[in-house]
């Protein structure tokens, strides 16, 4: 009888002495909740394991247990890679040259995902990769402890926004009524992850909200080097402006361009159903889901959002007064 997927990833582990455990580049909670609650379970097992981050883990999530673990440098004595919640082998910021092998297992749930491992565990309908470990990790003879939850619960709650997006199925509140059975903090976690922000992180907001554009559905705006520097925010990112711009009214699409150091340019993108986003972040190079998808483009600032505009407004339905 032909081994499944899951008999495949549990020989690999049985046989792997030195584990390496990546995620995507400027994680999210789920990466950081994968990442972490895989580490964990691994190591309640016997396996040693460097879980690594291109960037490390961001502030606000480095009260998640485990957190402490996470290095920035790949080892170079690894027997067995590990990808979660990065759809594409591009997506972990090193370059792919300096990966010590091939990725022997991708657990993953976006839709974009290019099945770049030997053993590829993806499910495209899951709302967050952590739930796919829910039920991975007992499969694969693991065990989910109180630690291993709280990371469990970081993902579910961080892409789901709360458990607010279309994605959120009977199953993944079944599961998060579990983690907290287990120990979960759900509503610190949700506080922590979603709801606390940094003046520093506010200061940086009102950088972008002074340059809102709107357009036939479109919100967008930007965010440069300088405004960093100008409020000393640490990141290179949005600091999750995008999903506070996502809950304006009559909006169809979101977009985000922040530029970064080395000349080229991130774009957020958040959606309303029936608006596919992903879709246009994948003809750039990137990836994500329908309503929540980014990508890097190689550009100025005025020349990527050019681009980008364009792209997105070929996508836009026109409102009954324009289209009569």
């Amino acid at each position: 009888m032909a081994e499944t997927t899951i008999e495949k990833a549990k020989a690999a582990l049985d046989a792997a002495q030195q584990v390496i455990i990546l995620s995507h580049e400027r994680p999210d909670g789920d990466a950081v909740g994968s990442l972490l609650a895989l580490t964990l379970s691994l190591e309640r097992a016997g396996k040693n394991v460097a879980p690594v981050l291109f960037e490390g883990v961001p502030s606000r999530f480095r009260f998640l247990p485990g957190a402490e673990k996470v290095t920035s440098k790949i080892p170079s004595d690894g027997d067995l890679l590990i990808l979660v919640d990065a759809a594409d082998i591009q997506r972990t910021g090193f370059p792919v040259e300096n990966l010590p092998r091939q990725p022997d297992i991708n657990i993953d749930h976006h839709p974009t995902n290019t099945d770049y491992a030997v053993i590829n565990i993806v499910n495209h309908k899951a709302p967050a990769t952590t739930e796919i470990l829910f039920d991975v990790i007992p499969q694969l003879g693991l065990e989910i402890d109180t630690d291993i939850a709280a990371n469990l619960m970081t993902g579910l709650i961080t892409d789901t926004i709360g458990f607010r997006t279309d994605s959120v199925t009977p199953r993944t509140l079944e599961i998060a009524s579990e983690l907290v059975s287990l120990g979960a903090p759900m509503a610190e976690i949700y506080e922590r992850t979603l709801n606390q922000r940094s003046f520093v992180s506010v200061q940086y907001w009102g950088k972008g909200l002074r340059r809102l554009e709107m357009e036939n559905g479109i919100l967008w705006t930007s965010l440069t080097i300088e405004d960093r520097k100008a409020v000393g925010y640490p990141g290179s990112d949005d600091a999750d402006l995008v999903n506070l711009l996502a809950t304006v009214e009559g909006i169809q699409v979101v977009m985000i361009f922040i530029e970064q150091i080395c000349g080229n340019v991130k774009v957020s993108w958040r959606s309303r159903p029936g608006v596919d986003v992903a879709a246009i972040a994948f003809s750039f190079g990137g990836g994500g889901h329908e309503q929540a998808a980014g990508a890097t483009i190689e550009g100025d600032m005025q020349e990527v959002q050019e681009r980008v505009l364009t792209a997105t407004r070929g996508i836009i339905s026109p409102s009954p007064e324009e289209s009569a």
